[in-house]
């Protein structure tokens, strides 16, 4: 390797400046001590990073350069020596021809010898100037840690587009860089940076690099910036910056793709890594995806299906695209579910399994199928030692990716472990904390945990930052209904209402809070309500469950938990720390529906009386 070879000591024009610009072949030439034919030949065959600038006038010829630092993490990037025999090949005109080398006699043993020793002398030597460079590939069980800086938005509060733009491109920075080899790098995301705060004191001080940007409106132009910093002396390795026109929503996608495209092309060369570049995808396939999960993030039941048929435009453009399968799997298995619950468990969740399977065998690395493939397993299978597995095999490939914690805080959940519950929701929180669905995932945990007043906090973090986020809303209504403040309950629920006024999930909870604070007619005008959409649409019997439990009709109730059981509801499995469910925690029907489900009465005992 010649990382040693860089002289860049020449007083002339070609010296490299004080900025690290190489200017032109014979500096860069100059800088790694070869002829400039040989550093040309490197470029095309070794990916050597030169830079070439076009000039727009045409009396101006294009000029080449380099940057010192791009140069110096190519080489630090050669795993073998440069000196190989391509590059012995290539030099083989700048090099004078050695005298050729009389054979060894027989009778001269000393000659002999020096031809095993001498290989070997050198061999040896090669390696003690290279182990600088190469120590890093030898270590066992160590990997190199980037740290993502959220993309902060610096347009200012009340414009939307800049902020999901921002938040879109930090996803997709730690997802892109997040496919190099998780044994020898990892990707993590952390918490949005302070005012006047380096970054340098996040706490992280066991990170190798940084990789921090920002977004910046003016009219209908984004300025997008980025840099990537090495951590442990704050220099700087690589920068730049983007310009582009965004004149409606419909044009963040196409510009997220193309900024984090050019970002990641940049920046993948200067990191260490050893899996090839992932393959190229289908550009239409990859936008319809982003399409799909960005409204799979909004989490309504219209949201949900738009996401369906997005992801499943993608598959239709690039058949062999794994992410899109574990998309549409988190889809059906959220139409299953409370309390979205758009389709019966039993169109759901063979559809979530097989489209989650179907992705792990195209990528058997995809954390997202297995997220998916363990709830399935979880509400829908029962098979709880599965579930636990595929939620610990989700974590185990993407530690820092924050869904695998709340689904596996649900699958705590409902074992009755509140307080590891708390704990995996909490760290989905910390790793995303401005994301209203991990702050909300959080708020119900200690809703479960009969925490009310930590679950109303909580829950106010995530409509903070989204004040129509629906999951946050019931959560909020339902725990504010626990402290007997109704009046606050009842206004959270109208507001739902008057935005979906024949939502099941939505009437189900107002009907259960009008039984519980004595409106009791009104109670039954919502389960007749439900009855004439039940005609139309699919509605869970759950939800009649709920407002008989309100009412005090234990046998109502227990008549639609049974239909529930029967066709596979989601939620029945969280009936041992379900609050709303404590009217009947001392009815023998109660424990024989948690048998039947495979759930232990101790944990249901448990989270009886409050915290």
């Amino acid at each position: 390797m010649v990382g040693n070879s860089k002289i860049g000591t020449e007083s002339s024009d070609s010296a490299p400046r004080a900025d690290g610009l190489l200017d032109g072949w014979k500096a860069i030439a100059d800088y790694l001590g070869k002829t400039e034919r040989t550093v040309q030949r490197w470029e095309k065959k070794k990916g050597l990073p030169v830079r070439r600038f076009q000039s727009e006038l045409p009396e101006e010829q294009s000029r080449v350069f380099a940057y010192q630092l791009e140069i110096d993490a190519w080489l630090d990037r050669q795993t073998t020596p440069i000196a190989d025999e391509a590059s012995i090949a290539d030099e083989a005109e700048e090099i004078e021809p050695l005298a050729p080398v009389e054979p060894a006699s027989k009778s001269d043993p000393f000659k002999r010898f020096s031809y095993f020793i001498a290989p070997l002398i050198l061999g040896l030597t090669i390696a003690l100037a290279l182990w600088p460079r190469i120590r890093w590939w030898l270590r066992p069980g160590e990997a190199k840690i980037l740290g993502v800086v959220p993309v902060r938005n610096l347009g200012g509060a009340g414009d939307p587009e800049p902020q999901q733009l921002a938040e879109a491109l930090t996803e997709e920075m730690v997802t892109g860089l997040g496919r190099l080899q998780p044994k020898r790098f990892r990707v993590i995301e952390l918490s949005p940076a302070r005012e006047g705060h380096a970054p340098d004191q996040f706490g992280n001080s066991h990170l190798d690099y940084l990789l921090e940007g920002s977004v910046r409106r003016a009219g209908n132009r984004i300025a997008i910036t980025a840099q990537l910093i090495l951590a442990k002396d704050q220099s700087r390795i690589w920068g730049n910056s983007y310009e582009r026109d965004l004149d409606s929503p419909q044009d963040m996608i196409p510009i997220e793709i193309e900024i984090r495209d050019a970002i990641l092309k940049e920046v993948l060369p200067l990191l260490p890594r050893e899996n090839p570049p992932a393959r190229e995808v289908n550009r239409a396939a990859y936008e319809s995806y982003l399409w799909g999960r960005l409204f799979w993030n909004q989490r309504t039941p219209q949201s949900l299906f738009k996401a369906r048929d997005a992801f499943q435009k993608a598959i239709d453009i690039d058949s062999t695209y794994a992410p899109a399968y574990a998309g549409l799997a988190d889809c059906y298995f959220l139409l299953g579910s409370v309390p979205y619950t758009a389709l019966p468990p039993n169109q759901a969740f063979p559809q979530a399994e097989a489209a989650a399977k179907k992705a792990l065998e195209l990528d058997s690395s995809l954390a997202e199928a297995h997220i998916s493939l363990g709830y399935s397993a979880l509400v829908y299978r029962r098979d709880f030692q599965d579930a636990e597995q595929h939620f610990q095999s989700a974590i185990a490939m993407r530690p820092e990716y924050p869904a695998a914690h709340e689904f596996y805080g649900y699958y705590l959940s409902a074992m009755g472990r509140t307080n590891e519950a708390i704990k995996e929701r909490q760290t989905a929180r910390d790793l995303e904390p401005l994301s209203p669905i991990f702050n909300s995932a959080l708020g119900e945990a200690y809703f479960q945990a009969r925490q009310f007043d930590r679950s109303i906090e909580e829950t106010q973090k995530s409509l903070d930052a989204d004040p129509s986020y629906e999951d946050a809303l019931m959560n909020i209504a339902r725990a504010y209904e626990q402290k007997g403040m109704y009046d606050r309950s009842e206004a959270v629920l109208r507001q739902l209402l008057a935005r979906a006024p024949e939502e099941p999930a939505i009437l189900s909870m107002a009907g259960h809070e009008y039984a519980v604070s004595g409106h009791r007619s009104q109670a039954r005008e919502i389960i007749s309500r439900l009855e004439s959409i039940a005609g139309r649409r699919y509605v869970p019997p759950l939800y009649f469950a709920l407002i008989y439990i309100g009412l005090g009709d234990r046998d109502k109730a227990f008549q639609f938990l049974n239909k529930a059981y029967d066709e596979r509801s989601e939620y029945l499995l969280y009936l041992p720390t379900e609050p709303l469910a404590d009217p009947l925690r001392n009815d023998p029907r109660f424990r024989a529906l948690l048998d039947r489900l495979g759930l232990t009465v101790e944990s249901s005992r448990a989270v009886r009386s409050p915290r």
